[in-house]
């Protein structure tokens, strides 16, 4: 559940190569990547192109627009609940009111459970995300850097300290409400070794995926944030191990050189 792969939801040649890719979820945007003109032409290609392509099981996550036109929201999703998608990216959440029409409206023609994410895009959200996560018992959020600068007045290229302090913030309210976080895109693409560090620094402070702008970042989302330390089959011999040992009274032992206890036992538990 690492790359999400943001594509325009107006242009087809985009979003068939956003299929393509190897991202694990494909998020159609409806929002800032598509002019207002653009909106319900965006719409309407969009259905199409759902109710046309084979999808190759790809989790399809629309982004939809987030308008003060409350019967326009309800239309996107109205329309869109139909196909074969998994759930909604619902942009500029700031507080449980805020979402709450949408939340309704899915849930009043939801019959396949499908995920709702707020996307995070302010410090009001950011201060309101534990009632958020737990008045709608969403299992995913998503971080997004560039508005939430635009919030605080600050260019995020040079106020690099306080963008960190506020990743850290957003990172351990999630995961302090049992809610995975997702990081911000980052806009540049032409530079690989950065996109690798802005990867391998975001997963260290915790985020368990990060959001795509381009198919080229997503193979390096993939392999650092899907990275573990155990092999798929070593994970099952060591929880085989510790579940057999545990009966026996044996609440740890030595696996190459690591010591494995319950905390251990139950994270890896999560992994399989």
């Amino acid at each position: 559940m690492s790359s999400y792969l943001f594509s325009p939801a107006n242009n087809i040649k985009f979003l068939e190569k956003a299929i393509d890719s190897n991202s694990y979820a494909l998020i159609p945007d409806l929002e800032d990547s598509v002019p207002l003109h653009e909106k319900k032409n965006a719409l309407n290609n969009l259905i199409n192109f759902l109710s046309s392509t084979n999808i190759n099981n790809k989790i399809i996550l629309p982004r939809i627009h987030n308008s003060d036109d409350m019967e326009w929201n309800k239309e996107q999703i109205n329309k869109l609940i139909k196909l074969n998608i998994k759930g909604f990216i619902i942009p500029s959440v700031e507080d449980v009111d805020s979402i709450s029409v949408f939340y309704s409206e899915i849930k009043n023609n939801d019959d396949k459970q499908l995920q709702i994410i707020p996307l995070i895009e302010s410090m009001k959200g950011i201060n309101n995300m534990s009632d958020i996560i737990n008045t709608y018992k969403v299992n995913f959020v998503g971080l997004g850097i560039y508005d939430l600068s635009l919030d605080l007045n600050i260019d995020p290229s040079n106020q690099i300290s306080l963008i960190d302090y506020v990743k850290h913030k957003f990172v351990l309210t999630a995961l302090s409400n049992k809610c995975n976080p997702i990081d911000s895109p980052l806009l540049e693409i032409n530079n690989s070794n950065d996109f690798h560090n802005e990867c391998q620094k975001s997963y260290s402070i915790g985020f368990k995926g990060k959001f795509a702008i381009h198919p080229s970042q997503v193979s390096v989302i993939n392999e650092t944030y899907n990275n573990t330390k155990f092999s798929k089959k070593e994970i099952k011999e060591i929880l085989l191990k510790y579940e057999e040992l545990s009966k026996k009274g044996i609440g740890a032992f030595n696996y190459k050189n690591n010591i494995i206890d319950l905390p251990v036992y139950l994270n890896l538990r999560k992994d399989i």
